[in-house]
């Protein structure tokens, strides 16, 4: 297909978006909260305190660090990848997960005490 020769170039879809439309493309903030509030309500989680974007990536990275603690892995190993996934520029802003919950940090001071150092 030949195109015309004044034609704006076509969209191409945006990958890197973490939350994206059904073409591929970056949802702008208002179209995020609009499906999100959808599917909320389809969820049936909307019961007083609303539930945000934000807290999904929370409770990704709280599970995954709770899973690592209880495997007694080094978590402190696990940060880096998780700093990827979560999409996050600076290690430190993964390394508040790993005192996210009181979970988390209940696990962390077991370890600590039962094995003699912090992971």
């Amino acid at each position: 297909m030949r195109r015309r020769p004044n034609a704006p170039p076509s969209k191409t879809p945006q990958k890197n978006g973490s939350w994206v439309s059904s073409r591929g493309n970056r949802l702008s903030p208002a179209g995020l909260q609009s499906a999100f509030s959808a599917a909320r309500e389809l969820a049936g989680l909307d019961n007083g305190k609303a539930l945000r974007p934000h807290d999904l990536r929370h409770r990704f990275a709280v599970t995954r660090l709770a899973a690592r603690h209880r495997e007694q892995a080094d978590v402190q190993a696990l940060l880096p990848l998780l700093a990827t996934y979560l999409g996050h520029a600076r290690y430190t802003d993964t390394a508040y997960y790993v005192t996210g919950t009181a979970d988390l940090l209940g696990m962390a001071a077991d370890r600590a005490l039962i094995g003699g150092g912090a992971s």
